[in-house]
C-alpha cells in the first residue's frame, strides 16, 4: 500500500508544480499578482482531486496487475495438470507421446527406453498400494536424475515409464539406459522402517534412425523389455538399430 501512496504522492506532487506554473503565468501576463491565497489554493486543490484520483488509478492497476498474475499461475497450472501425471510429476502419456513427435520431427536419429518396475505387483500386494505409489515416487525422482536436459520422460502405465533421447546414438542411448537402472538399484526404499526393499527396473531400448512410426519402435522396445525380465530383470535390453527403409 505504501508504494501505492509513494506513487499517488508524486503524481499530486507533479500537479501541484505544474499548477503554480501555469497560475503564475497567466496572472503575471495578466497583471495580477501572485498571492499566498492563490498559492495556498493551487497545492491545497491538487491534494483534494490529484491525490485521490492518482490512488484510486494506482490501487486499481495493483489490484488488475495482481489479477492477471494470479491468472497466469492458474493457467500454468491447468496446463501441468493436463500434461502430467499428478502422482509423480512426469509426462502423462498423451503428452508424452505428443511431445516425442514433435521432437522427432526435428531430429533424424533418437532412442525410445521403455521402462519398467521389477515385482511391482508384490510391493502392492505386500505392503499397500499407498507404498506402492511412494515406491513410484521414488523411481520417477531417479528417471528424473539420469536423464539429460533435453531428454523427455514420462509416466505411461500403472508402473511402466518410457523416456525419449532426442539425436542419440546407440552408445550415449546405452550410457543414459545404464545410468537409469543404477540410479533405480541405488535408492533407498523402506516400506516397513529398519527393513529396506530393493527397487530394480527392466528396460527394453531402440534406436532409430529416421522416421519410423512411433508404434514400430514401442513394439521393439517392448519386445526386449520382455527379454530383460525373462533373462532375470534389472537389465538393459537393447534391438538391433532401425534402419529406415528407402
Amino acid at each position: 500500500m505504501w508504494k501505492i501512496t509513494f506513487k499517488a504522492s508524486l503524481v499530486t506532487i507533479a500537479v501541484i508544480l505544474v499548477t503554480q506554473v501555469v497560475s503564475f503565468s497567466i496572472r503575471h501576463s495578466a497583471g495580477q499578482s501572485f498571492t499566498a491565497f492563490v498559492f495556498a489554493m493551487n497545492s491545497i486543490l491538487p491534494v483534494l482531486t490529484a491525490f485521490p484520483a492518482a490512488f484510486l488509478i494506482f490501487w486499481q492497476n495493483e489490484k488488475l496487475s495482481r489479477a492477471l498474475a494470479e491468472l497466469s499461475q492458474a493457467h500454468m497450472q491447468l496446463k501441468a495438470k493436463a500434461t502430467h501425471d499428478h502422482m509423480t510429476g512426469l509426462l502423462n502419456r498423451e503428452a508424452f507421446f505428443e511431445k516425442s513427435k514433435q521432437a522427432r520431427r526435428k531430429c533424424d536419429s533418437g532412442a525410445l527406453l521403455l521402462i519398467d518396475a521389477d515385482n511391482f505387483k508384490s510391493i502392492n500386494d505386500t505392503f499397500g498400494h499407498l507404498v506402492g505409489d511412494e515406491a513410484l515416487k521414488l523411481i520417477s525422482k531417479a528417471l528424473r536424475s539420469a536423464i539429460r536436459e533435453n531428454d523427455l520422460v514420462g509416466r505411461v502405465g500403472g508402473e511402466e515409464f518410457c523416456a525419449f533421447l532426442p539425436t542419440t546414438g546407440p552408445d550415449e542411448a546405452a550410457a543414459v539406459a545404464e545410468r537409469i537402472r543404477v540410479e533405480v538399484e541405488r535408492l533407498a526404499f523402506y516400506p516397513v522402517e529398519g527393513r529396506p526393499h530393493r527397487l530394480t527396473v527392466s528396460i527394453g531400448a531402440v534406436v532409430s534412425a529416421g522416421q519410423q512410426p512411433t508404434s514400430q519402435l514401442m513394439r521393439l522396445a517392448d519386445r526386449c523389455l520382455y527379454e530383460a525380465k525373462e533373462q532375470g530383470r534389472n537389465r538393459v535390453v537393447f534391438a538391433s538399430p532401425v534402419v529406415p527403409v528407402v
